[in-house]
């Protein structure tokens, strides 16, 4: 314990020979300077100097010497416990400004180090989690204890290995199928999943207000493919008091995923509460509970050391129900976290992104909250931007960028089962040209089903709903780094310098994941992006990952979305007059006039000598570059080098202009890609049926004496006829697969 005593010092001195100089004496107040101008003066002291043996440790004398003499301000009718306070440990290596304490309290004005306290309040309010997440030491112990403690780790090494190549080749996660599966994809992807949900909650909770989410959210629903990762980063941001009627986990895949979820969920203790009446009878109905259920093995655990070895999740109670499907559509949440269930199969982008959000917007109350997650690959920011655009249909309101909340409508209409037919055989090159032309229709008619009397069930909404974006955009106009199409990143040099809106944490390694990313394969940088084998050289099998970080980094792309509580009507009325009177569009640099509207860092700031650029999605509608320099004012300086990606900024700019990065620079020369590649196709297409028809007419001239000539000229005739048919031909056209 440190303590702080404020200082005084007398000097006395009789005889000596030193010329003019001057003494520095060091305190906790101030540095004071003492000058002595004549050496041969001297001063006589009120209160002479005590013979007494002292007990201060800097106070020294010896016979026929007198120097200073430290002196307690006890002596002075002071107590010296009413200037002692106990430091933290940050304060003792950095120091604290009083100006950022409470003089009564000496408790931080704002922030929770001295650091946060020097930053603006509104900058404070902008700023996302910039912390390094942990995975709970429960969440670490199940896995290394109950769940990986089964494999022999080279044999796990090579199935996460697979499961990275396959997530890598594929685009898009998948549901487990069994155990194995189940095992490893908790063991190659929990640590970075938790860590996205938690930053991403612990925003949403930021920006809702954490007394406004513990009194208004009385239903939570967390849907993904296990094992309920959002349900338990938010029991964590929330606290181990956090208690709501209703929390729901669908878990989609194998029932061995949602017994895992169970076992997570029952490490926490806000999940030892209990149910609701009632809630006990969904179970039965909707739960895994009592389908396909394996008893493990004894889980009695002992006090005193952890228990190794399967889990009978039977005898767990929790308060969340996992279920493996949705409740009815008539069930409502004030609360829906969606992690990655937007897309399952690449070939039914958009379609299947438009009525899977329909799914979940239908369940939300007035002034609930949806939360969505996808990868930040250039994959997963497009499924957000298209979920985005169908919420606020950006098209239908030109030149309207306030965060006004905009009618859902339903996305279920029929189309033609000629239209269907021929988006399905197209190209992803050809279907997005396509998509282009039908745009105006899909507006109204995105979804493609069988039924008409499905389609106007799905047309019809309960009553109308009025949708707002919270984040991570700054306005409700066009997104200037959508491209409608997750292909145009794959076209070579234009594609490589394309922008998506994604964003990144860091989450620390554990034990178990330290141990599994050891050696050849997952320590090091493959050969390919494929390959599974890391490069020879850097490699070190068997040696661990020396110099190697314990922690790493996770991007995703993300979607906070609120249903008013105003009335519908009014709404619209307010939408018309906005309408009537005209829009005049924000120009660039428009300055935010309310927290709503500030604007966002799309990547780390550059900083300069003297100035910061920050690459922000701006309140305009625009990309921008917003230039910060010192003579804007020294905390705005001050605030903007200590920003980071993901931040909002609050304290306005000195200059600002486009940036180059957005989508519209970039449309003529994707248009012109995707017309050569067009041309390439029907050309390669054109050679190939020349030479089938060269070889076709060559096989039937032939006459092979051997069994394999015979062999060659009958395949040559084959594929000739094979080609005649119009259906066929279509089949054979080849589709490019999306990688990333």
């Amino acid at each position: 314990m440190l303590r702080q005593f404020p200082l005084r010092i007398r000097i006395t001195q009789k005889h000596s020979l030193v010329p003019k100089c001057k003494f520095r004496f060091l305190s906790s107040e101030s540095r004071a300077k003492i000058s002595i101008e004549d050496p041969e003066l001297f001063y006589e002291s009120e209160n002479q100097l005590s013979n007494d043996a002292t007990q201060l440790k800097f106070a020294h004398r010896a016979s026929g010497q007198t120097f200073g003499q430290l002196v307690e301000e006890a002596n002075n009718d002071r107590d010296p416990l009413h200037n002692t306070r106990v430091i933290t440990p940050e304060e003792a290596l950095e120091g604290v400004d009083p100006r950022y304490r409470d003089p009564e309290t000496g408790e931080l004005l704002e922030g929770a180090t001295s650091r946060d306290a020097r930053l603006h309040p509104e900058t404070l309010w902008g700023r996302v989690n910039q912390k390094q997440v942990h995975v709970p030491s429960m969440f670490a112990d199940v896995i290394q204890n109950n769940l990986l403690f089964q494999y022999e780790p080279k044999v796990l090494k090579e199935h996460v290995v697979n499961w990275y190549t396959t997530i890598n080749e594929k685009g898009v996660r998948e549901t487990v199928n069994s155990e194995l599966e189940a095992d490893v994809t908790i063991a190659a992807s929990f640590a970075q999943d938790y860590a996205v949900s938690y930053q991403v909650l612990d925003e949403f909770v930021k920006r809702v207000g954490k007394q406004n989410v513990e009194k208004e959210i009385h239903s939570v629903l967390d849907v993904g493919l296990g094992p309920s990762t959002g349900m338990l980063a938010l029991n964590e941001i929330m606290g181990d008091e956090w208690n709501p009627k209703r929390k729901d986990s669908v878990v989609f895949g194998d029932f061995n995923m949602a017994r895992r979820s169970k076992i997570f969920l029952s490490r926490q203790v806000n999940e030892n509460l209990p149910r609701i009446d009632g809630m006990d009878s969904y179970e039965d109905e909707y739960t895994y509970e009592n389908n396909n259920e394996i008893e493990d093995e004894n889980p009695l655990i002992e006090e005193d050391k952890p228990y190794v070895g399967k889990v009978k999740t039977k005898l767990l109670k929790v308060k969340t129900v996992i279920l493996d499907k949705l409740r009815p559509v008539q069930t409502k949440y004030d609360l829906i976290i969606v992690s990655y269930q937007l897309l399952k199969d690449l070939e039914n982008f958009p379609f299947e992104v438009d009525a899977k959000l329909d799914q979940y917007v239908r369940r939300l109350n007035p002034g609930g909250h949806l939360v969505i997650i996808e990868r930040g690959n250039p994959l997963g920011a497009e499924i957000i931007a298209r979920a985005r655009q169908i919420i606020l249909r950006p098209e239908n309101y030109p030149g309207q960028t306030e965060k006004i909340p905009r009618p859902y409508k339903s996305s279920a209409k029929k189309l033609s089962a000629k239209e269907q037919l021929r988006l399905s055989r197209l190209s992803p090159e050809e279907k997005a040209l396509a998509m282009k032309n039908l745009e105006p229709e899909l507006l109204e008619n995105f979804d493609i089903i069988e039924q008409e009397t499905e389609a106007e069930d799905l047309d019809k909404l309960d009553e109308p709903i009025d949708l707002s974006v919270i984040a991570p955009c700054s306005h409700h106009g066009k997104c200037p780094l959508q491209f409608f199409d997750p292909q145009v990143y794959l076209y070579g040099k234009i594609g490589k310098k394309l922008k998506f809106c994604s964003y990144s944490v860091n989450v620390h390694r554990p034990k178990y994941l330290l141990e599994l990313k050891r050696g050849k394969k997952l320590a090091v940088k493959w050969t390919a992006p494929n390959s599974g084998v890391g490069i020879d050289g850097l490699a070190k099998p068997g040696r661990g990952r020396e110099g190697g970080n314990d922690y790493e980094t996770a991007s995703y792309s993300y979607l906070m979305v609120t249903r008013s509580r105003e009335d519908a009507d009014k709404l619209e009325q307010l939408r018309q007059k906005i309408t009537e009177v005209g829009v005049l569009e924000r120009p660039v640099g428009y300055q935010p006039q309310s927290r709503e509207e500030y604007p966002r860092l799309l990547s780390q700031p550059l900083k300069k000598k003297g100035f910061v650029i920050m690459d922000v999605c701006a309140p305009s509608g625009h990309v921008e570059k917003w230039h910060v320099s010192k003579s804007l004012g020294k905390s705005e300086y001050h605030d903007a080098r200590k920003s980071n990606m993901g931040d909002l900024w609050a304290l306005g700019k000195k200059s600002a202009n486009q940036s180059t990065k957005e989508n519209t620079f970039y449309f003529d020369k994707i248009e012109e890609k995707r017309e050569n590649i067009r041309k390439h196709k029907k050309r390669d297409s054109t050679r190939l049926k020349r030479k089938i028809k060269k070889e076709y007419k060559e096989a039937l001239e032939a006459d092979a004496d051997d069994l394999e000539g015979n062999l060659v000229r009958m395949a040559k005739i084959d594929v000739y006829e094979f080609l005649q048919k119009p259906k066929e031909e279509e089949k054979m056209k080849d589709k490019r697969k999306f990688r990333y």
